[in-house]
């Protein structure tokens, strides 16, 4: 990773949203507004079975990273990334997402783990 220095010009204001632009592409990081789409489209994404048994865990350099808890989940996901990758970028309206990553491990714990409903209750 690259630096760039300070703009010469010390009296031109810019919004902070431009800093904070710049340094998400100089990170690799996707905008939080897609990584936000992408957990509230979480079920429809992959669908309501396999949902409560894996999460997204980032989006960084178009690669998103999923973890699964079980072997078998983190399988299925592998054989269907490329589906998955389009969905999301279906979703996100853009390009965002270039490849799909699996993981096998627990997942966190979410507001709905929080209010005491079970996974698939509904």
């Amino acid at each position: 990773m690259g630096w760039e220095p300070l703009p010469d010009d010390r009296r031109s204001i810019r919004p902070v949203s431009t800093s904070v632009d710049r340094l998400r592409r100089t990170l690799g990081l996707a905008r939080a507004d897609t990584f936000a789409q992408v957990e509230e489209s979480w079920s429809q994404l992959v669908g309501t079975r396999l949902a409560p048994h894996a999460q997204p865990r980032s989006l960084r350099d178009g690669v998103l990273l999923v973890v699964a808890q079980d072997p078998a989940v983190a399988e299925h996901l592998r054989w269907s990334a490329a589906d998955l990758a389009a969905a999301v970028n279906a979703v996100c309206g853009g390009a965002e997402v270039t490849r799909v990553e699996v993981r096998v491990g627990p997942l966190e714990a979410t507001a709905a783990d929080d209010s005491g409903e079970t996974p698939g209750s509904q």
